[in-house]
C-alpha cells in the first residue's frame, strides 16, 4: 500500500464517523414514521387475533391499508422537505448507509418473489409468513453494518433486537400462534425502529 492510497483510506474513514446532521435527522424521521404507522398496525392486527378488535369492516380496513397511505405521506414530506432545503444529502456515512438499505429493499423484493412463489405453489400460508421473518433479519443485519461503520454499542443493541424479534416471530410461525407471531413485530417495530429513529433525531439536533 503506498502512502497515496494510505491517505486515501484514512480521509475515508474520517469521513465515514462525521454523519451530516441533515441526513442524520431525515434518515431517524423516517425510521421513526416507519416504525410508527407499522409498528401500531401490527399491534392492532395482534388484537384483532385475540378479538380485541373486530377483524371485518371498515376498522379492518382501516387498519390493513392506512397506516401505508399514513407512512407514504410522512416520508414524501420529508424528502420534498429536504429537496427545497438545497442542502447536500450528506458525505461518505450517508452513501454508504444509503447503499445498506438499498440493497437491504432489493434483497427484500427478491425474498418475496421466492418465498411467495414457493407459498403460492404449495398454497401455504406459512411459508409466506416467513418473509416478514426474513424482513426483521435483514433490518438487524442492516444496523450491524452500520455499528461495524460507527461502533456504537446502542446500534449493536439494535441490530441483535431485530434478530429477537426475527426469532420471535418464527416461533409464533412454527406454533400456529398469531398472535405471537404478529405481536412480536409490532413490539419490534416500536423498540428497534420507532426508538430509534427518535433518538437519531435528537441527536442530529445537537449536530
Amino acid at each position: 500500500m503506498n502512502r497515496k492510497t494510505a491517505q486515501d483510506d484514512l480521509a475515508f474513514m474520517r469521513a465515514l464517523v462525521e454523519a451530516p446532521g441533515n441526513f442524520q435527522r431525515s434518515f431517524g424521521e423516517a425510521y421513526f414514521a416507519a416504525g410508527l404507522c407499522y409498528g401500531v398496525q401490527m399491534l392492532a392486527h395482534a388484537a384483532q387475533a385475540l378479538g380485541w378488535l373486530p377483524d371485518a369492516g371498515l376498522p379492518s380496513l382501516v387498519i390493513g391499508i392506512g397506516p401505508t397511505f399514513v407512512f407514504i405521506a410522512l416520508l414524501s414530506w420529508i424528502i420534498v422537505r429536504e429537496q427545497r432545503a438545497g442542502r447536500p444529502a450528506g458525505g461518505a456515512i450517508a452513501r454508504a448507509i444509503a447503499a445498506v438499505l438499498s440493497s437491504i429493499g432489493i434483497a427484500n423484493l427478491v425474498l418475496i418473489f421466492v418465498i411467495g412463489l414457493v407459498a403460492w405453489r404449495e398454497r401455504s400460508l406459512t411459508i409466506w409468513l416467513i418473509y416478514p421473518c426474513t424482513v426483521m433479519v435483514l433490518q438487524g443485519t442492516a444496523w450491524m453494518v452500520i455499528w461495524a461503520l460507527r461502533r456504537r454499542a446502542w446500534f449493536a443493541v439494535v441490530a441483535f433486537g431485530w434478530f429477537l424479534t426475527a426469532g420471535a416471530m418464527a416461533v409464533g410461525v412454527a406454533y400456529a400462534n398469531f398472535a405471537l407471531f404478529i405481536g412480536a413485530g409490532g413490539l419490534g417495530f416500536i423498540a428497534f425502529m420507532l426508538a430509534p429513529g427518535l433518538v437519531l433525531m435528537r441527536q442530529a439536533r445537537t449536530v
